[in-house]
C-alpha cells in the first residue's frame, strides 16, 4: 500500500475535472441556466466531452459527461440526471438544459473572464473555474479564543459553513504575518474542495471537514485538519487526517523530514523516486523501531490468526504518516489500508521533544 507524499487537504478526495478541450486545457464559460447564473468548465477528446457546473447561488459542483458531434455536445449529469443539448456558436455556446423532472430551461454561455473580487491569500495553483467558485465570498469574523496566553480568532465561510483560525497575539508580528496567509492559503482550499465535493443526491458530500484546537508552543504551532466525504463518482465514502505545523519565530511551514530523520546524508527531494525508496526503506522503519522504544505495548505485532487488528509494527503504514506537533512531542498518524481505516491516526504514537532533530533552544 503506497500513498503519495503530496500532502491532502482531506479535502483532495475529490477527482476533479480534466484540464480542457480545444487547445488542450480546461474551458471555463459563465452564462445563465434559465435565470440562474452558472459557470461551467468543459473539455473534450476526440468525440466525448466531460465537465462540471455550478450555479453560482450554491455553488455545488454539478459532473457532466456525454458526446460531441461536430458543433454539437450532449451533456449528462450522473449527479442530478439532468441532460444539456448544447451548440457551439463561435465562441459562445447554447442550447438547453432538461432537469430529471423534464422541465427544460435555454442555456446560453460565454467564455469566462478573470473573477472579482477574489478573496486574498488564495492557493496558487487553483484554475479559472476553481477561482470562479470562490469570487466574491467573505468570512465571517467569529469569537476569540486564548490558549496558553496567545490569541486566535475564528473565521467562518458562510456558504459552506468552513472554519479555520488566525494568529492575533502571542508572537512576532511578521511571523505572525507570515503564519496567518499560510492559513488563509489553508481556509480557501477546504472551501474550494468542499464545493467540488458534491453527494449523489446533489447535496454537499463532505460530511465532516473542521479544525481541532490548535496547540500554540513559545516557537511552534500546529493543527490537524479532519474530513470525511462521499463525493459522487467516487468509490466509497472515505475519511483523512491532516496536520499542519508552523515555526513561529520565522513564519515557515516545517516538513517532517527536517524533524525526524533516519539514516546518513542528505535525504532526497520531496516526492522524487529517491524519496520515495528513503521514505519506503530507511524512514518508516526507523520511526517503528522508536515507537517500539517509546509504545512497547501498543507496537506488539497481533498473534497468528488475528489478521483484522491493527498491526502498528508493520512498516508500511508508516511510509507517509500525517503527524502534527504538541506539548508531549510529535504525534504521528498511520495510513492504513481502507479495509483498516479504523486503525488509522492512533492517539498514542507520540514521539518526544527528547528525540526529534531540533537544538534544545528550539523546543517548545
Amino acid at each position: 500500500m503506497q500513498r503519495p507524499g503530496a500532502r491532502v487537504l482531506a479535502a483532495t478526495f475529490l477527482a476533479l475535472v480534466p484540464a480542457n478541450a480545444w487547445a488542450g486545457s480546461e474551458r471555463t464559460y459563465e452564462g445563465t441556466v434559465g435565470t440562474a447564473a452558472v459557470v461551467m468548465a468543459l473539455e473534450e477528446d476526440k468525440d466525448t466531452a466531460s465537465g462540471r457546473y455550478f450555479y453560482r447561488s450554491v455553488r455545488l459542483d454539478i459532473d457532466l459527461s456525454g458526446t460531441v458531434h461536430g458543433r454539437t455536445l450532449d451533456l449528462q449529469s450522473r449527479t442530478t440526471g439532468d441532460t444539456l443539448h448544447l451548440t457551439r456558436d463561435g465562441a459562445a455556446l447554447g442550447g438547453t438544459l432538461t432537469t430529471a423532472k423534464g422541465r427544460r430551461l435555454p442555456v446560453r454561455l460565454h467564455p469566462a473572464g478573470t473573477p472579482a473580487p477574489l478573496p486574498a491569500d488564495l492557493p496558487a495553483k487553483l484554475s479559472t473555474y476553481e477561482r470562479w467558485h470562490l469570487a466574491g465570498l467573505q468570512l465571517t469574523s467569529q469569537r476569540t479564543e486564548t490558549i496558553g496566553g496567545r490569541t486566535i480568532r475564528w473565521y467562518r465561510e458562510p456558504l459552506s459553513g468552513i472554519r479555520l483560525f488566525r494568529v492575533e497575539r502571542g508572537y512576532a508580528a511578521p511571523a505572525t504575518a507570515a503564519v496567518n496567509r499560510a492559513l488563509a492559503r489553508n481556509h480557501w482550499a477546504a472551501v474550494s474542495a468542499w464545493f467540488a465535493c458534491t453527494g449523489y443526491e446533489g447535496q454537499p458530500g463532505t460530511d465532516t471537514a473542521k479544525a481541532q484546537r490548535p496547540w500554540l508552543g513559545d516557537n511552534h504551532l500546529s493543527y490537524l485538519w479532519n474530513a470525511s466525504w462521499s463525493c459522487a463518482g467516487t468509490a466509497h465514502p472515505d475519511f483523512g487526517t491532516t496536520g499542519f505545523s508552523y515555526d513561529m519565530r520565522t513564519g515557515r511551514e516545517l516538513k517532517l523530514d527536517e524533524l525526524l530523520r533516519f539514516g546518513s546524508g542528505p535525504i532526497p527531494p520531496e516526492e522524487s523516486t529517491g524519496w520515495y525508496g528513503y521514505r519506503s526503506e530507511t524512514f518508516a522503519p526507523g520511526v517503528v523501531a522508536l515507537l517500539k522504544h517509546y509504545h512497547p505495548a501498543e507496537m506488539t505485532p497481533p498473534g497468528p490468526g488475528d489478521d483484522d487488528a491493527c498491526n502498528y509494527a508493520d512498516a508500511e503504514v508508516w511510509h507517509y504518516p500525517s503527524w502534527a506537533l504538541s506539548e508531549k512531542g510529535l504525534w504521528l498518524g498511520a495510513y492504513f489500508a481502507r479495509v483498516q481505516r479504523a486503525c488509522d491516526a492512533p492517539d498514542w504514537a507520540i514521539i518526544p521533544w527528547s528525540a526529534l532533530r531540533l537544538r534544545r533552544s528550539e523546543k517548545p
